[in-house]
């Protein structure tokens, strides 16, 4: 039935998959600049023609530094080592800045950054990720930074961080590598200076910023296999600057010692497999799902009860079973003879967690799946 390789493996992002690792390098090639296109479900994005600017970026992370042997230090944070979990604190270091990361429960906070020009806090920490993270999922955080430019200007600012899931689909890389079970993930940070006297703003006004930035993750990848990044002005939108970035795949130089994404991997491979058996078998059987049975959800999202109406075109054994994203079974109507006609049939939500769910509708041994959002 291969339930397990549709949208659970194209819409999350989570901590056993997706956190950063110490010790993990990333190669990043410079790409000239793509609009990122359309939010929305089974996007096709073609960035084949992409020509390539500089292909000398590497991007590292590692454990922060220890005070003695007991205390990290995290940007002008410390911690006490006995009670950091593994990959809890991470320094990620790319184009000679280091940006400091903290993995408080659910949720990646960005504490601040460093390079030689600018020291950078941020007094109320930015949220950029909550695992897991699915498709049309947004989280949304305010913060304030203190900035300390060329080591003596004090500069305070303040924001929004905006992270949602917008899209998925398939990719077509720079490389002409073509990778499915993508998720798209859009962030808005924008930066407003906060004024040192009362009076006149406009040129804090003027002054503000937004940073746009669209990662998509592939599955089987910790990290992003490609990114936009566009700085506006929020006065006019005007563009102050713009470039893209491809990760190559066979540079992900962590894979070797990451289990759990090899494991991805090899199921995908494993997919890519049974796809092409289950292509062979369809020329010759033309039978499809919308040949036995009409089935209509409703209300989606959902509150409550799930209404299933349904039309069998012909005797069958059907089932509706509700998995969460990552492939676990929480619910089933049971695989039960049905005569040709009208069914009706509900699945109590009312005790489920906000999130989306999937509900794969079986009828004699051919399937389909649909997102249930549970609201």
């Amino acid at each position: 039935m291969g339930i397990f390789c549709f949208a659970p493996l194209r819409s999350q992002l989570n901590v056993q998959h997706n956190q950063y690792r110490a010790g993990d390098v990333l190669v990043k090639q410079q790409v000239e600049y793509v609009d990122p296109g359309e939010a929305g479900a089974d996007r096709l994005w073609n960035f084949s023609k992409l020509k390539i600017i500089n292909d000398a970026y590497i991007l590292e992370y590692a454990l922060p530094p220890l005070e003695g042997d007991s205390v990290y230090i995290l940007g002008n944070r410390r911690y006490k080592k006995k009670d950091v979990k593994e990959n809890e604190l991470i320094v990620g270091t790319e184009h000679n800045t280091m940006y400091y990361y903290h993995l408080n429960e659910d949720t990646l906070l960005q504490i601040g950054h460093e390079n030689p020009y600018v020291l950078l806090a941020y007094t109320s920490p930015m949220a950029i990720l909550r695992f897991p993270l699915n498709y049309a999922q947004t989280i949304s955080s305010n913060y304030r930074s203190k900035n300390l430019y060329s080591r003596t200007v004090n500069i305070q600012t303040e924001g929004t961080f905006t992270t949602t899931a917008d899209a998925y689909g398939k990719i077509i890389l720079p490389s002409k590598d073509t990778l499915d079970f993508v998720l798209r993930v859009k962030t808005l940070q924008t930066i407003v200076d906060i004024p040192k006297e009362s009076g006149d703003t406009s040129k804090v006004r003027n002054r503000s910023r937004q940073l746009e930035i669209y990662r998509w993750y592939s599955k089987g990848y910790r990290y992003p296999v490609f990114e936009t990044i566009r700085n506006l002005n929020l006065a006019d939108s005007s563009v102050i600057s713009s470039t893209a970035f491809f990760f190559p795949p066979q540079d992900h130089l962590y894979l070797d010692t990451d289990s759990a994404n090899l494991a991805l991997l090899d199921q995908l491979w494993n997919l890519d497999k049974q796809n092409i058996k289950d292509s062979d078998r369809q020329q010759s059987e033309t039978v499809s799902l919308q040949d036995i049975m009409t089935c209509k959800l409703y209300p989606n999202p959902v509150s409550s009860i799930l209404n299933l109406d349904y039309e069998l075109k012909q005797d069958a054994k059907v089932s509706f079973q509700l998995f969460t994203t990552d492939g676990t079974l929480l619910k089933t109507t049971g695989l039960n003879q049905k005569k040709m006609g009208v069914w009706h049939e509900t699945i109590d939500c009312s005790h489920l967690a906000t999130r989306n769910y999937i509900l794969v509708i079986i009828a004699n041994g051919l399937s389909m799946n649909e997102v249930i959002v549970k609201k």
